[in-house]
């Protein structure tokens, strides 16, 4: 009789549990049907955005008069729903590549004043809009100084690329000229010419689906500039600025952290005579170039930690130093123990673009040979694009 009591018990707990659970079920599959609708009513009735969100990467200054920059590449991203946008654009100085959900379109050209340049005639649905900065312009910085619509609204950004390349460097790495055809060129051709996201750098990046950063300097050397010019300065001086031609801004960006930096200098040390009354003989300025090379190793291993570095070179005539010195500085870094730094000399350019600077096929074909040796190193184990 216990047993049976029990069992009598038992059987009432299941009966009643039972009851309970398809009640519970049927209140809480109708409310799981009806949340993800209730998620997109909201998003539909979410307020507007006023302003547009713009992703910048790249050493940009934003303030309330726009997106300042005097480095090259930098970009500008912004998403809307419309069938126009119009680009404020306030920069004499350098052109913009525009990509537009993609695809390029034609280039922002140099104009002198402050205008508004409009793209029309779009599909009435969600775009996304990138500005490229094609030009370097050491002395002052250009702007974008806003975005504009036409009966349209402002979309929120898209999260940003996780990978990150860093590419440090002179006139090669910012593309100066790399769009002409002819060695000999005025300001004004060379300044026409340049694209940076034609670049060997750019062409990397977007490979390997990453951000990129380029911080590139013409002209510049690490220890000594092209044919001894502004002795006092060099690569070096300008590097930890915002603005190169602000002194005391510093390039300090939270989100920036490359997994791999491209490191191309030295061409401008080595590819002119010394002249009389310049600090160097051709020993001392060997070896300060690649002391002051080691330095800034361990500079960009204190800012950005164990990231794989790639030094690269160029042999630019039988007598050049670049490469050599560049090979030993790497040598010497792996010997003490740091083996994610890599050595890289790029072969076979033709250097038909104004000053004897790569063309697009050269850029091509460094971007091949550097696309290689990122595959080799594999600075991306564990990260999507």
């Amino acid at each position: 009789m216990p047993g049976t009591r029990v069992q009598s018990v038992l059987a009432g707990f299941q009966k009643a549990m039972s009851f309970m659970i398809v009640s519970t079920m049927r209140w809480l599959l109708p409310a799981l049907l009806v949340l993800p609708l209730l998620s997109a009513l909201a998003a539909a009735h979410a307020a507007p955005l006023m302003q547009p969100q713009v992703q910048t990467v790249g050493r940009v200054v934003s303030d309330a008069g726009g997106w300042h920059a005097t480095w090259p590449g930098v970009t500008l991203t912004t998403r809307f729903r419309g069938r126009a946008i119009g680009i404020v654009v306030d920069d004499p100085l350098s052109g913009y590549t525009v990509e537009l959900d993609g695809t390029i379109r034609h280039p922002l050209a140099l104009v002198a004043n402050e205008h508004t340049v409009w793209l029309r005639g779009l599909s009435n649905g969600s775009h996304e809009l990138r500005l490229t900065r094609r030009n370097e312009t050491t002395s002052a910085p250009g702007a974008i100084r806003g975005f504009l619509l036409e009966n349209g609204t402002w979309l929120p950004s898209k999260a940003g690329a996780s990978r990150q390349i860093e590419f440090i460097g002179d006139s090669f790495t910012a593309g100066l000229a790399n769009l002409s055809k002819k060695r000999s060129c005025n300001a004004a051709t060379i300044r026409a010419t340049s694209d940076a996201t034609a670049t060997f750098g750019v062409r990397v990046a977007r490979h390997f689906h990453a951000n990129w950063e380029i911080n590139a300097m013409s002209g510049m050397g690490m220890v000594r500039n092209w044919n001894g010019n502004l002795p006092g300065e060099n690569f070096r001086t300008y590097y930890p600025r915002l603005l190169q031609n602000d002194a005391q801004s510093k390039a300090d960006d939270a989100n920036w952290h490359p997994q791999l930096i491209v490191i191309g200098l030295g061409i401008n040390d080595f590819s002119t005579p010394l002249h009389e009354g310049e600090a160097w003989t051709r020993d001392t300025l060997a070896q300060q170039f690649k002391e002051s090379y080691r330095s800034m190793l361990a500079e960009l291993r204190q800012r950005y930690g164990q990231v794989e570095i790639i030094a690269t070179a160029v042999r630019v005539g039988a007598e050049d130093q670049q490469g050599p010195l560049v090979q030993q500085v790497v040598d010497s870094a792996r010997a003490d123990g740091d083996l994610r730094v890599h050595y890289l000399e790029y072969e076979g350019l033709q250097l038909t673009a104004c000053q004897w600077h790569p063309n697009l096929a050269d850029h091509a074909r460094m971007a091949r040979a550097l696309i290689d040796k990122i595959d080799a190193v594999n600075p991306f184990p564990s990260t999507r694009p």
